[in-house]
């Protein structure tokens, strides 16, 4: 009986990692950069403004599509990545969109990153003056 209670767990935890290594993959602040089975990849602000980096490392094989996505989820830009290329590197020109949540998700077989990404206006602070008399 204790066997069979110990099969059955192991059979438990074996599926359970076998589902959790094929759901969908949120980075974290603390660590942008996320690893799957087959790309590892980054998405960051660039140096110029209203620029969204996308950085990939993979080993040709598969195809991959990167989409960028409103709250609805309607896809607003999307890049096709062919079987035979390695590495890339683009950016998303957000300088058209409204200020909201987007977010960028990489697909690639079964690996899905989803990426969330807040795009806001910072307000004009406007310089203010003080006099002071000694």
């Amino acid at each position: 009986m204790k066997t069979l209670a110990h099969s059955l767990l192991t059979a438990l935890l074996l599926s359970t990692a076998t589902f959790a290594s094929t759901a969908a993959t949120t980075p974290t602040a603390a660590n942008p950069t996320v690893t799957t089975e087959s790309y590892k990849a980054a998405v960051f602000p660039a140096a110029s403004p209203s620029k969204l980096n996308v950085f990939v490392e993979r080993t040709p094989g598969q195809m991959m599509i990167v989409s960028l996505k409103g709250t609805d989820g309607k896809v607003l830009a999307r890049q096709l990545v062919n079987k035979k290329q390695g590495n890339f590197r683009f950016q998303f020109d957000m300088s058209d969109l409204q200020d909201g949540t987007y977010s960028v998700e990489l697909s690639s077989g079964n690996d899905v990153t989803v990426y969330p990404v807040t795009l806001a206006t910072q307000p004009v602070q406007t310089p203010t003056r003080t006099i002071a008399i000694n």
